[in-house]
């Protein structure tokens, strides 16, 4: 494979400028990476979203660019913090790692190949750490740079929320220039005791990109995950949410709106770990497809045999705008624990017809009438936003960019 080469000479000319510390990890994983290679679709976790098509591509690690944005409080460009509001403890993955500030078991190796790649080209990455009782509200612009030469990316984010601390995170993932891309990202939320983490993505629209997108959250006891996550397919766009509800009474809301039209691909794969008694959770993704385009979902609830009291919903909803368009669509429940109460379900439809005569028959054209009942579809989904206008903002913002169905 062309890219693997090209891979494996960017961490050679890379790893002599980390420090030992960085330069044991960053060996371990790539040692590991390698030994797996990049996955296909014959193996099942990847069925049907292979990122072995960009085998023959020939990926430069892009470099980071001066880009500043006086909207945002944390401004990231390939993978870079350039801006950070003072008021915000930020600092990158080898300070982190020196300061104690996060832990080595943190990049530990596992068996998602991707986040071993993340791992291997550990470097700047943003650390941000919220101290206990913390109120913060606070925007990231995630700026994906690649307007000048093909290249791949680690971008790597690592939030810790404190004990009882309350904070509200706006991502924007905004794409600059249109040159081919593959983007290997993770992001990691620690919650400490009672603390309440609201996370909002926008992730854009990019022609030429291939994206592969790792969010890992771990929750200590009564502490609260909200995650709305709005997503555009791109050549191929796979998401996969892993949270591991570690401590009694912890719960997390997972929300997501997916688009995807013409032929492109996108993939939401979601792991809730029920680990411990009392702990609830509630997943709602919805999808609407047109043109040629393949989505995927694939939600799994896995109740451990100490998870008694568990109450975990998940629903997977999609609208298909034309007779070419695809879904694969699979929620599972795996249950250990006998005190539980867990639903899960999907649908596959297009717009009800009924709904769309009611509403043209009391003058409004069939586009505006097919537009008033996807707002509706889409604002479920966001309802639980703490903060109107952002609500109000991305919920225009997906509107507007809705595809076109038959």
């Amino acid at each position: 494979m062309k890219v693997l080469n090209k891979i494996s000479a960017d961490f050679d000319n890379t790893i002599n400028e980390s420090d030992a510390n960085l330069r044991n990890i960053r060996v371990e994983n790539f040692d590991e990476f390698q030994r797996t290679g990049i996955p296909t679709s014959k193996e099942e976790f990847w069925k049907y979203t292979d990122p072995s098509i960009v085998k023959n591509s020939e990926f430069s690690l892009g470099i980071p660019n001066n880009i500043e944005n006086n909207d945002f409080d944390i401004v990231i460009v390939n993978s870079k913090v350039i801006k950070h509001n003072n008021s915000i403890k930020v600092t990158d993955i080898q300070t982190g790692l020196e300061k104690k500030i996060i832990g080595k078991n943190n990049f530990n190796k596992t068996n998602n190949p991707f986040i071993n790649l993340n791992n291997a080209f550990l470097k700047e990455g943003c650390v941000i750490n919220f101290e206990k009782n913390s109120e913060k509200e606070i925007k990231i612009l995630n700026i994906v740079d690649n307007a000048k030469s093909e290249q791949i990316i680690h971008p790597r984010i690592v939030v810790t929320a404190g004990k009882n601390s309350n904070i509200t995170i706006l991502e924007e993932v905004r794409f600059l220039g249109e040159m081919k891309n593959l983007v290997n990202s993770v992001t990691n939320f620690y919650l400490e005791e009672g603390a309440n983490v609201e996370h909002v993505m926008i992730d854009d629209y990019s022609k030429n990109t291939y994206q592969i997108s790792n969010i890992l959250v771990k929750q200590k006891k009564d502490s609260n995950f909200s995650s709305y996550n709005y997503s555009n397919a791109k050549k191929l766009a796979r998401k996969d949410f892993i949270v591991e509800l570690k401590g009694r009474g912890s719960h997390c809301d997972l929300r997501g709106v997916y688009l995807a039209d013409n032929d492109n691909h996108i993939d939401h794969h979601t792991i809730i770990e029920h680990e411990k008694e009392h702990c609830t959770s509630n997943e709602l993704y919805k999808g609407i497809l047109s043109g040629k385009s393949t989505g995927v979902f694939n939600g799994r609830i896995h109740v451990h045999d100490d998870a008694q009291k568990t109450d975990a919903i998940q629903s997977n909803q999609n609208l298909l705008l034309s007779d070419n368009a695809i879904i694969h669509t699979k929620p599972e429940l795996e249950i250990y624990a006998d005190d539980v109460k867990c639903t899960h379900g999907a649908t596959v439809g297009q717009l009800d017809e009924k709904g769309i005569f009611y509403l043209r028959a009391r003058g409004i054209k069939r586009k505006d009438a097919q537009k008033m009942m996807m707002r509706a579809y889409v604002g479920e989904v966001l309802s639980g936003i703490k903060n109107d206008k952002t609500k109000d903002n991305l919920l225009e913002k997906i509107i507007r960019n809705i595809p076109d169905g038959d």
